[in-house]
């Protein structure tokens, strides 16, 4: 029989290994290494925004250098008729390739956006100046927004992937009586944020 310290030393070596193997999955992904920032673990996080209720408010710096506020898209004293829905994606930030992938997906989709009266905003932790030069460099038509600090993601509650190292990748779509029509979260499956939110258009 293994004696007890026999017995420690394999179940650390266990843990030692499925340690590793997240993190080379993690690694292989791509979005470890595209922000420094986003190993920051969520503080103050508010109760997760759900479906039917008042989508938080915000308005953050662009890659144009103007503000955007969600409450810009609210028509005249409130008015539905003239308010537009809203597709609000946060991602982990530019240079990865899967939050590249995204992006390029929902611009593929931005005229089925715009037929839809809809405007699209990505969010994530990159600066104004480094998103900037991402629309640019993948000409990207919809505005990117600079969460620097990760206030919006936590107003809107939402969790990090894999034990704190990964910012969660999450969808809304914000109908226009500003209220949450649908939120998608997944990592990995990023075309379908962008089928999700427009099936969920459909019905607007």
């Amino acid at each position: 029989r293994q004696s007890k310290a026999s017995w420690r030393k394999t179940a650390a070596a266990l843990v030692i290994s499925g340690v590793a193997l997240l993190g080379a999955a993690a690694y292989m992904h791509g979005d470890l290494l595209a922000s420094p920032v986003r190993m920051r673990y969520n503080r103050n996080v508010a109760a997760r925004a759900a479906v039917g209720d008042a989508a938080p408010e915000f308005s953050l710096p662009s890659a144009s250098g103007k503000a955007v506020s969600l409450s810009s898209f609210r028509g005249p004293f409130g008015l539905e008729q003239l308010s537009k829905p809203v597709v609000v994606y946060f991602y982990g930030g530019q240079g990865s390739p899967s939050c590249t992938k995204q992006a390029e997906a929902f611009a593929r989709a931005y005229p089925d956006f715009k037929k839809a009266g809809a405007e699209v905003l990505g969010v994530s932790r990159d600066s104004v100046d480094f998103s900037k030069d991402w629309k640019a460099e993948k000409e990207l038509p919809f505005p990117l927004l600079s969460d620097a600090e990760g206030k919006i993601r936590d107003a809107y509650g939402i969790k990090k992937d894999f034990f704190g190292a990964l910012d969660g990748r999450e969808t809304y779509v914000i109908g226009r009586d500003g209220k949450i029509k649908m939120k998608f979260n997944n990592q990995f499956d990023v075309d379908a944020h962008v089928d999700k939110a427009l099936s969920a258009l459909e019905g607007l």
